[in-house]
C-alpha cells in the first residue's frame, strides 16, 4: 500500500511518503530564509568570476548563490564556444533565478536564470523557445498531436517540456495546465517588481503540489493530511491537478499525532543511526566523506556453511541489501559518489543479479541515480543527483560540544518534536499545562518565537531550564492542571 502523509502543523509542511507502512522518503518546507529546490528569487550579481565561468547572486538569504554561465540566458554566442560569463551578467544587475541544488554545509545553493514550473503533465518554460517531448512517449501520431497542441498554444518566447503522463491527457487538459502555470509566472513577475532588494518571490506549494504530482506517477492508495489549512492546500491541489484523485484523500484528526501514527517519527530516529539492520540477520553500514558516501554490507549473524549453500545465502543477503540501499538513499537524501562493498560473489550471474535489483529498486526514485557498475574489486560505483540536503543536514546541525565530530537536532526540529508530542498529550489527557525540562538552546528559541507569535501552543507551557541537559533533548515532567505545574516549576 501506498501512502502520502501531509502535516501543516507546527508552521511548516512535512511529507512522508510511505509503501506498505515504511517511511520511503521525508520532504520539508521551511518558511524562513532556506532557499529550496523550485524557489524562485529576485537576486542582485555581486560579483563575476570569469576565470570560473560564475557569478555569485545575492538572493536575500545571507548566502550569496552560485551561476554558471550555462545556466543563464542570453543571445547566443554565434560559434561553438561557451559565451563569456561577463557577456551575459554584470555586477549589480538584477535577475530571477531559481533554486536548482540546495546548499549543503560545505556549498553554496545553485541558481539557474533558466526558469521552470512543475504541472502534472507539462513543465512550463517561460523563459525559453522550445518543445520537447518524453522520449517514453513512442506513438509518433501522439507525439505529433501533442506537438500541435501546444505549439498553437505558446506564445513567442515561450516553451514546455511534455511529460510522460501527456501522453493520456485531453488536449483541454493541456491547455488548461499552461494557462494556469503562465498566470503563476505573471504573478511572480508582478511580485519580483514590488521588491526593492533582493528576496524570494515564490516558493515550491507547491512542496505539495511536487509530492502529489510525483505520487501519482508510481500510485497512490492513499492521501492523509493533518492540519485543516494543509487539507485546504491538498483538497485544491487536487481539484486543479487530479480531480479523479479526491477520493483517495482523508482528513487526519486523530489524538496522537499523524507521524507518530505511522511510526514516521521512529523511522527519522533510526535514520540517524550509522548501522542499518536487515531481516535476515546481517546489516549495512553507512559512512559519509566529503568526497562520497561509503555503504558496506555485512553478514552479521549469518553462519552458513560453505560451498553452494554460501553462495546462495551471501547472494539472498546482497538482494535484500540492494533493496535497503535504495531506500536508505531516498530516505537519507543522499547524493552524489556512492560506493557500496557487498559481500564477495563468486558467479558473475549472481553478481548481475544484485545489480539488476539495485537499479529495478533506484527507479522507483523520483531523483535520478546512475549506476556505473561493479570495480575488479567487487564495490559497486554509482551516482545518485544532489539536489536537496541531506536528510542529516535538514535535521541535524553539528555539535558545538564535541567541535562538529557530532551532530545534535536542530533546534527548529527540536521545537517540532516538542509541539507534536505536547499537542498528542493535549488531546488525549485534555491538559491545562505542560511542564517540560529544557536545555538553554531550546528555551531560548522557543522564548524568541513566542515574542514573534510564531508558535502558539495547544496548552499552557511551563518552561524549566536544564543547563547540564543534552542540546538534543527535552523531558516532558507533568501534564495536568495550571496550579500543579507552576507549583513544581516553582520548586
Amino acid at each position: 500500500m501506498k501512502q502520502i502523509a501531509i502535516s501543516g502543523l507546527g508552521g511548516s509542511i512535512r511529507i512522508a511518503f510511505m509503501a506498505n507502512g515504511r517511511l520511503q522518503e521525508w520532504r520539508t518546507q521551511d518558511l524562513g530564509a532556506h532557499a529550496s529546490v523550485g524557489d524562485i528569487y529576485q537576486g542582485r550579481v555581486a560579483d563575476v568570476k570569469p576565470g570560473i565561468q560564475s557569478a555569485f547572486v545575492d538572493i536575500g538569504t545571507g548566502q550569496n548563490a552560485y551561476l554558471y554561465v550555462d545556466d543563464t540566458i542570453g543571445a547566443a554566442s554565434g560559434g561553438p564556444t561557451k559565451p563569456n560569463i561577463s557577456e551575459r551578467v554584470q555586477v549589480g544587475q538584477k535577475v530571477l533565478v531559481q533554486v536548482s541544488k540546495e546548499a549543503s554545509e560545505m556549498k553554496a545553493p545553485k541558481i539557474s536564470m533558466r526558469i521552470s514550473l512543475q504541472g502534472r503533465y507539462l513543465v512550463y518554460l517561460p523563459t525559453e523557445e522550445s518543445i520537447s517531448i518524453s522520449r517514453k512517449i513512442t506513438d509518433d501520431a501522439n507525439r505529433q498531436r501533442l506537438q500541435q497542441v501546444i505549439a498553437s498554444s505558446l506564445a513567442q518566447g515561450e516553451g514546455c517540456i511534455l511529460r510522460t503522463e501527456a501522453a493520456e491527457a485531453e488536449e483541454l487538459g493541456l491547455i488548461n495546465e499552461l494557462a494556469y502555470l503562465r498566470n503563476r509566472w505573471q504573478d511572480m513577475l508582478r511580485t519580483a517588481e514590488t521588491l526593492r532588494q533582493a528576496g524570494r518571490v515564490f516558493q515550491d506549494a507547491e512542496l505539495i503540489e511536487v509530492a502529489l504530482r510525483d505520487g501519482m506517477v508510481n500510485g497512490i492508495d492513499e492521501l492523509l493530511v493533518e492540519g485543516a489549512a494543509a487539507h485546504q492546500q491538498v483538497k485544491a491541489a487536487l481539484a486543479a491537478f487530479a480531480p479523479e484523485e479526491q477520493e483517495k484523500l482523508r482528513w487526519y484528526q486523530g489524538k496522537q499525532s499523524l507521524f507518530d501514527s505511522l511510526g514516521v517519527e521512529a523511522e527519522l530516529i533510526r535514520a540517524r543511526d550509522r548501522q542499518v539492520p536487515l531481516k535476515n540477520g546481517g546489516s549495512l553500514v553507512i559512512d559519509k566523506t566529503e568526497a562520497m558516501t561509503v555503504i558496506d554490507v555485512n553478514t552479521g549473524s549469518f553462519t552458513g556453511g560453505g560451498g553452494q549453500q554460501r553462495e546462495q545465502a551471501v547472494t539472498a543477503t546482497n538482494l535484500e541489501a540492494a533493496t535497503e540501499i535504495a531506500r536508505q538513499l531516498r530516505l537519507r537524501d543522499i547524493g552524489g559518489i556512492v560506493i557500496i562493498d557487498f559481500i564477495d560473489m563468486k558467479e558473475q550471474s549472481n553478481k548481475e543479479r544484485v545489480i539488476t535489483r539495485l537499479k529495478k529498486e533506484l527507479a522507483q526514485d523520483a531523483v535520478p541515480s546512475t549506476v556505473l557498475g561493479m570495480t575488479s574489486l567487487g564495490l559497486v560505483e554509482m551516482t545518485r543527483k544532489r539536489a536537496r540536503a541531506s536528510l542529516a543536514e535538514r535535521l541535524t546541525e553539528p555539535c558545538d560540544a564535541c567541535k562538529g565530530r557530532g551532530r545534535v537536532w536542530r533546534v527548529d526540529e527540536l521545537i517540532r518534536r516538542l509541539y507534536a508530542e505536547v499537542t498528542a498529550l493535549a488531546k488525549s489527557q485534555e491538559a491545562e499545562a505542560v511542564l517540560v525540562e529544557m536545555p538553554p538552546r531550546l528555551l531560548d528559541m522557543i522564548n524568541e518565537q513566542e515574542k514573534t507569535d510564531a508558535i502558539t501552543w495547544p496548552v499552557h507551557l511551563y518552561k524549566q531550564l536544564v543547563p547540564a541537559m543534552s542540546p538534543d533533548e527535552y523531558r516532558i515532567g507533568y501534564v495536568g492542571s495550571r496550579a500543579e505545574a507552576e507549583r513544581l516549576r516553582s520548586k
